[in-house]
Formats: C-alpha cells, structure tokens, sequence
C-alpha cells in the first residue's frame, strides 16, 4: 500500500463512531469503497488521484476532533457512492473534468475539497449523506460544468436538512396532503412558530429558484398564501440538486414529520 492510499485510510479512520449514527454503515464499508476505487485506478485514475490529493490535503489541517470525523464520513461516504453507482452501470465522465492543471490539481479535487470543508463545518449531521452523494454525482454528469458545480455546493451548503425534506416533499407532492392556500390560520395553531418557520423555508427555495409553485398567480404577498399543495422542483437547478444528492433516499419519517407542518387538517 502506497503512504498516499494509507493516508486515504487514516481519514476514513477518523471518522469514528459517527459512521454508524448518521450513516448507519461502517468503517469497514467505507474502506471498501476506497480500496475498490484503488483497484480500479487503471480504469478511473482521476477519482484515485483525487481521493489520494484530498486525503494528503486534510490530513494535513488542524481540525478539531468532530470536524476530522465530519470530513472522514463525507470522503468515505463519496467513495460509497461512486463505487455503487458503477456498479448500477453508469461511467465516469470523459470530459476535462479530471485533468490536472500545471499544479497538479484538477476540477475534481477544487470541487472535492468544496465539498469536505462544507461538511468539516456542517453542524446539521444529517446532511453529510447527501453531500457525499453529490460530490460523488459531479464525477459521471459531463451536463455540470465546474461553474455550476460549484453553484450546486454552495446551495446544499447554505440550505437546511429540513430544507433537504422540501425538497423531497416538491418531487413527490402527491404522495402528501399539503395543503390549499389561505386555508392556515396561524393564530389557531398551538405550533404556529415551526410552521410559519417550514413555510419561509419554502418561500426562500422559491426565492432560489429551486422550487415553484405551479398554482401560485401573482406575488406571494403572505407566506400563509403561499400554493404549497402545488410544490414542485424548479428545472434546472432544483431538480439537478435533488437529483446530484439523491434526496430520494432521505429519511422517510423526518420527510413525513415536514410535511405535516403544512398538511391539511
């Protein structure tokens, strides 16, 4: 084993017992992704370059404990989640996304290291899944340029976990029953305060343009009136991150406890 691949190792190492509480995996599994990546390296050089350049790059930086575990899990989990979507048939980009430029680096590890400092300072854990995925979606989709790549982690950064559930709730409205505008009196409900608040992180991701409202006419004067039952992701940047982080796979009773805020009653 190469001391760039033990370095790998030792970061995924770090991650500590926060693999099993917000993963539900293992540091045994985070090492088989890593290796598996290792193994292939003839096939997909640019990933193992850049697993090997961020490993020597933040094993290097003075974290605080919980801040190295944070960065282990968001390493481990994006080795995870290339080696599974290998595995479901997909293949790694052939643009100039892997490249290294005159200083050895390439758009990979500038967008990887994004990614781990958003999740060394993420104190709201349960995104750390998500930011692993999209990390690792920026290694198979040519459609996203490093301009947007980086646009799309600044977004997943800047929103909530409950944010992260909107989301979800938008690409699935069906399935929930939201409900019709002007239908919330908020001066009757006992839990005004965390439905007004789940109701302005709704009006910010319209704001975003991450999702719309397809029977809102008009401006959105209150946010009691926003058409929630009529949520949906906004094309392109709404559906490329709820796509890139695989929020279809989030928790489904914390999507559940969300939508309740704004369900009819």
């Amino acid at each position: 084993m190469s001391e760039e691949e033990n370095d790998s190792f030792k970061l995924v190492d770090a991650t500590g017992d926060l693999v099993g509480s917000i993963a539900g995996a293992s540091i045994a599994s985070l090492h088989q992704g890593v290796g598996g990546i290792f193994e292939a390296a003839v096939i997909m050089p640019g990933v193992a370059h850049t697993l090997k350049y961020l490993a020597g790059l933040f094993l290097k930086r003075g974290m605080a404990k919980r801040e190295q575990q944070r960065v282990g899990l968001v390493y481990g989990l994006t080795a995870v989640a290339i080696q599974k979507r290998l595995a479901d048939g997909e293949h790694i980009r052939t643009d100039d996304f892997f490249n290294r430029d005159i200083t050895d680096r390439s758009k990979a590890d500038e967008l990887a290291e994004a990614v781990l400092i958003a999740g060394q300072r993420e104190h709201e854990e349960r995104k750390l899944r998500y930011l692993a995925n999209l990390n690792a979606s920026f290694a198979f989709d040519s459609h996203i340029d490093q301009g947007t790549a980086n646009y799309l982690v600044k977004l997943a950064t800047a929103l909530t976990y409950r944010q992260y559930c909107l989301l979800e709730i938008a690409n699935n409205r069906h399935g929930y029953n939201l409900r019709p505008p002007g239908l919330l009196n908020l001066s009757k409900r006992e839990n005004a305060p965390q439905v007004f608040a789940v109701l302005a992180e709704c009006f910010e991701l319209d704001r975003l343009d991450l999702v719309k409202f397809t029977d809102q006419f008009g401006l959105i004067t209150k946010i009691e009136d926003m058409a929630v039952q009529s949520m949906a992701l906004e094309i392109p940047m709404g559906a490329y991150l709820h796509i890139g982080m695989r929020l279809q796979e989030i928790d489904v009773e914390d999507v559940a406890n969300v939508a309740k805020l704004i369900s009819s009653h």
